[in-house]
């Protein structure tokens, strides 16, 4: 029985011309343009931004502020260039769908995929929305994977390019700098020969390895880059957000924990809730229930056999999630858009597996897949009509309100800092933080700051109306109390209940006698 054209069209895994790719992209395309319109974007987007437009030079975004953050350099680098195009908080959204979109050509038109698996991958909860919407580092680290995977090819090797793909790669983040060490890992075996020959005279066998000589600079690019990586990688300073390695973690219930982290990854269901599925941990798997264990097992199991025989990707895959889910155990517990990681390390798997073995079907790692986009359609569903209904963050709507007010010259004081960054992002304007008493659009995470509190920051505006002979806009994402004598305040403005529960901004115009 002969199969119908149309099956046929969606089966096919080898592209020959460009026409596939513009069906699917140019939708992918208007998609993201659609969600990043409706998307409010968040501290941890607009700060990003803020410190690649303030920067000077790409020297100072790796001795500068951008130390602080704990990530490779290349994402701030990328975001500069942006900024001479534009200075709107926008332009980070501009530049993550242009990142995007990249990667879904790459895909589209070089990966050995069926084609609906292609248009699958590209509509998943990661690429379709937490890589690719959320404007993070990330969507950088999808490209170059997409990169290397499509330059890749076991017998028309082209080193030098590899190399400069797996270095930026490793600039991208801790997960891009761990995928990149290992695939060098997967290109090294897989460009080496060794033979093994025993002359029938009682003489000890001989094992000759052979590679080309021009491996040994892809290796040097990537490692040179790779120490530059971890030089800069590392918050000089006491940080929340980067916490100091505990080694003592690991312990017996430290498995669990892992498997836990690696079946979230993996299936990234979420509940259909405005308040949970922004929640601690984004999925309706429970920590602690023995069902992640067993499920994350039985994952494990089935990727490793799915890539069978090739037996380098099935090293590669399992030492370089088990070094990521060491990392989260003893540094930083992490969230799915870390855990994403271990899916997108077995989508570039799959890819190089089906191009090392170019006649195998490859039905299983198809048929895996596929179930396990099938759970990401759910997450995907849920985030994509959630983002678009409900506010993510108060943040744009609270810098909206100041412009169109007039209130943007007014002496800012903003509170907690590193929330007020959102609202200065898009207003493009300095603001004053009782933290440290410094007047800046961005955060640092250094050792003389002191503990919020809300009435800490109403003393301050009043000092700094006081000093200036001005009304002062102060920020807060709480109810702030009464200035005291000599001093009053008016709320003008509260934001709408949003996703990021702590980033509901309140407006108030202070003025102190």
């Amino acid at each position: 029985m002969k199969m119908p054209r149309a099956l046929k069209l969606l089966a096919k895994d080898r592209e020959s011309g460009w026409i596939f790719t513009l069906v699917v992209c140019v939708p992918y395309l208007a998609f993201l343009i659609w969600m990043h319109v409706h998307h409010e974007m968040w501290r941890d987007e607009v700060h990003a931004w803020t410190l690649a437009r303030l920067a000077k030079s790409f020297g100072e975004l790796v001795t500068g502020d951008r130390i602080q953050e704990g990530h490779p350099p290349l994402w701030f680098w990328y975001l500069h260039v942006w900024t001479w195009i534009t200075q709107s908080a926008y332009g980070i959204q501009a530049a993550t769908i242009a990142a995007s979109t990249a990667a879904a050509v790459l895909l589209a038109r070089y990966a050995p995929f069926p084609r609906y698996l292609k248009v699958l991958l590209l509509f998943s909860y990661y690429f379709g929305f937490e890589y690719t919407v959320m404007a993070r580092n990330y969507v950088l680290g999808w490209l170059f994977v997409c990169v290397f995977c499509a330059l890749y090819h076991p017998l028309r090797v082209r080193y030098y390019l590899i190399g400069f793909a797996l270095a930026l790669l490793s600039l991208t983040s801790f997960y891009g700098l761990v995928m990149s060490c290992f695939l060098l890992g997967y290109f090294v075996l897989d460009q080496l020969t060794v033979s093994w020959s025993k002359p029938p005279q009682a003489v000890p066998a001989e094992v000759r390895a052979a590679t080309s000589p021009r491996i040994f600079a892809t290796i040097a690019i990537v490692a040179v880059v790779m120490i530059f990586c971890v030089l800069t990688l590392e918050p000089p300073e006491p940080n929340p957000f980067s916490p100091a390695f505990n080694l003592a973690a690991l312990k017996s219930p430290a498995w669990s924990e892992m498997l836990y982290r690696f079946t979230a990854g993996l299936l990234p269901w979420r509940r259909y809730s405005l308040n949970d599925f922004w929640g601690e941990f984004y999925t309706f798997w429970d920590m602690h229930s023995v069902w992640p264990t067993y499920v994350g097992s039985g994952l494990m199991l089935l990727l490793l056999v799915a890539l069978y025989p090739a037996w380098r990707l099935m090293l590669i895959y399992l030492a370089a999630v088990s070094s990521m889910l060491v990392f989260q155990e003893i540094r930083f517990f992490g969230v799915p858009r870390h855990w994403g990681h271990f899916f997108m390390l077995f989508v570039a798997a799959s890819w190089l597996a089906r191009l090392s073995f170019p006649r195998r079907r490859h039905w299983f790692s198809t048929a895996l897949l596929v179930a396990i986009l099938a759970v990401q359609a759910e997450s995907f569903g849920v985030a994509t009509v959630i983002d678009t209904r409900e506010v993510f963050s108060g943040g744009r709507e609270t810098a909206a309100f100041i412009e169109k007010a007039g209130l943007q010259d007014l002496p800012i004081v903003a509170g907690p800092d590193y929330m007020a960054v959102t609202v200065a992002g898009y207003l493009r304007r300095p603001f004053i933080r009782m933290e440290t008493d410094e007047v800046n659009d961005t955060v640092v995470f250094h050792n003389r700051r002191r503990g919020f509190s809300r009435e800490g920051l109403v003393r301050l505006a009043v000092e700094v109306s006081r000093e200036r002979k001005s009304p002062v806009l102060l920020i807060c994402f709480d109810t702030l109390p009464a200035p005291g004598p000599g001093a009053t305040s008016t709320l003008l403005f509260t934001s709408r209940p949003g996703i990021v529960a702590d980033e509901i901004f309140r407006v108030y115009r202070l003025q102190a006698d």
